[in-house]
């Protein structure tokens, strides 16, 4: 039976590479709309919540970068919201609570 070569380049995506082009999908997609149930029920958001708990640092660092919607993919990934009353539905308090979080549990120094 042949063997692969060892120094042959894999093909299969990794976590990071398929997040982002789903993400990218996902952005194409539902950019326009303002439906929140709209938005996270897209299929490539769908998706990216489904690569579980390896996304979370990858999520933190982009909202550690700028305010997203990441802040509504977090709690269903993660299990937890830090978010508090006062602060829901206001992106930017989200995202400062979500970086805290994340700083709190070592997924950002």
């Amino acid at each position: 039976m042949p063997s692969m070569p060892l120094n042959q380049p894999s093909t299969a995506e990794t976590v990071e590479e398929r997040f982002r082009r789903l993400e990218i999908r996902w952005k194409e997609e539902t950019g326009h709309l303002s439906s929140h149930s709209a938005i996270v029920n897209h299929p490539a958001f769908r998706e990216i919540i489904g690569l579980g708990e390896a996304v979370v640092p990858l999520m933190l660092r982009d909202l550690e970068a700028r305010p997203g919607l990441w802040v509504w993919a977090l709690p269903e990934v993660t299990g937890t919201n830090p978010v508090t009353t006062g602060e829901s539905g206001k992106i930017g308090r989200m995202r400062e609570a979500w970086v805290r979080w994340g700083r709190e549990q070592g997924y950002l120094p």
